[in-house]
């Protein structure tokens, strides 16, 4: 998961404008809940589909760079591309008096690209820590039974809004919107072993809430996607490996080798905002400087510039 800036990509017209489809599927959306003061369970969500406008997918894909903005695997070329509410529009889970933020299903701040497999609820396998690849591709072998994804799952630690007249602001949701936080600040990876895991951020001697949400919630660490990640990470990992083995054998007289610092240099062509797993991408980098900088200084030698 990488910070998105939503302010670099324009709201789509069909929003802002709004446009005739838009305008009354909102008002329709008003008249329907108005007219079901207090929800109940058994009432039905109303439809909502003009955020799937054209216009509006094409901005999502700008924002993310065609990527999922909670596992940022590519999602147009497999079909799997689809448009997340937020902020979910017809229900909350484990809160049936809640209509959901029907209010919000057309709003560009509620919008975000994502994969199906962060976005539904589907049954996925997931990886822990102490797993090999080998386990992983075994575990792939049988049937998935927990259903995973984020579907409605919508927990926060504030009070919760319930109609348009409500302020957002002191929600204060578990689920970490890459527009709005930096998931750095809240997630973190095992930068050097064998299988891409991503964890929450320890801060205070506590795993961050919000990385603990969001990791469990969309799935963050299931088998597909972990496996998917090795082959992106391999070409960093060779690239470690032949800098510490030249390192090693360099006798630390004069300038450090061309070869190591060509070597180094190259990793910035692997960190654009189109690159899957830029997140995971940039945490291994950022590990792999702070272990030269280590290197270096255990031996009494000027850093890399």
């Amino acid at each position: 998961m990488r910070k998105l800036d939503r302010t670099i990509v324009p709201a789509p017209e069909c929003l802002t404008t709004p446009s005739v489809a838009v305008q009354n599927e909102r008002r329709a959306a008003q008249t329907y809940y108005s007219n079901r003061i207090p929800w109940l369970a058994e009432y039905r969500a109303h439809p909502f589909n003009s955020y799937r406008n054209q216009q509006i997918k094409s901005a999502l894909w700008d924002l993310a760079g065609g990527n999922c903005a909670y596992c940022e695997s590519k999602i147009n070329a497999t079909g799997a591309a689809q448009i997340e509410h937020y902020r979910p529009k017809g229900k909350v889970e484990g809160v049936p008096d809640h209509s959901g933020y029907w209010w919000l299903a057309s709003d560009w701040e509620n919008l975000l690209p994502t994969c199906r497999d962060c976005n539904q609820g589907i049954r996925q396998h997931l990886v822990t820590e102490n797993m090999t690849r080998e386990e992983v591709i075994k575990l792939k072998a049988t049937p998935a039974k927990k259903l995973l994804g984020k579907a409605s799952h919508f927990e926060i630690l504030g009070p919760r809004a319930n109609s348009v007249a409500c302020s957002l602001d002191d929600e204060n949701p578990l689920l970490i919107d890459p527009c709005r936080q930096d998931p750095t600040l809240e997630l973190d990876w095992n930068a050097f072993e064998e299988l891409p895991i991503i964890r929450p951020r320890i801060s205070a001697g506590s795993p961050s809430a919000y990385g603990s949400y969001t990791i469990n919630t969309c799935a963050l660490n299931r088998a597909d996607l972990v496996l998917d990640r090795v082959s992106v990470r391999r070409p960093l990992r060779a690239i470690r490996t032949r800098v510490m083995t030249e390192l090693e054998s360099w006798d630390g007289e004069g300038e450090i080798p061309t070869s190591i610092t060509a070597r180094i240099e190259c990793l910035n062509e692997f960190v654009h905002p189109e690159q899957i797993y830029v997140g995971m991408v940039e945490a291994f980098i950022d590990a792999f400087l702070l272990e030269l900088e280590q290197w270096l200084a255990d031996r009494g030698l000027d850093p890399i510039d």
